[in-house]
């Protein structure tokens, strides 16, 4: 059950590149915030850490992500998955489907 904290963080799918990067940001307000924390499902070895930080800093996007995150007040997961490229994907809590 969705509450006071994280109860604007619907489900929806990405319409566009724009409607995921304003996606991110959310998601990185809300951990900045303290609502939400990362959620590490598989922790990164040291090539793909570096890949990772080598792509950020060119500014490039990997062509896929996926995150992972929790309210620290209710524990309703979360989940951020997209194409980078078509900006398609979605925001889902609790593994909903997305809201079309």
């Amino acid at each position: 059950m969705a509450c006071e904290e994280c109860i604007e963080l619907n489900a929806h799918a990405f319409r566009s590149p724009a409607d995921l990067v304003h996606a991110l940001q959310v998601a990185a307000n809300e951990v900045e915030r303290g609502v939400l924390e990362p959620v590490r499902v598989v922790e990164p070895g040291i090539p793909e850490q570096m890949a990772i930080r080598s792509a950020l800093s060119a500014g490039a996007l990997p062509d896929t992500v996926l995150y992972r995150f929790k309210c620290v007040v209710c524990g309703d997961g979360f989940k951020l998955f997209a194409d980078t490229y078509h900006g398609t994907g979605g925001w889902t809590r609790n593994d909903e489907p997305n809201a079309a």
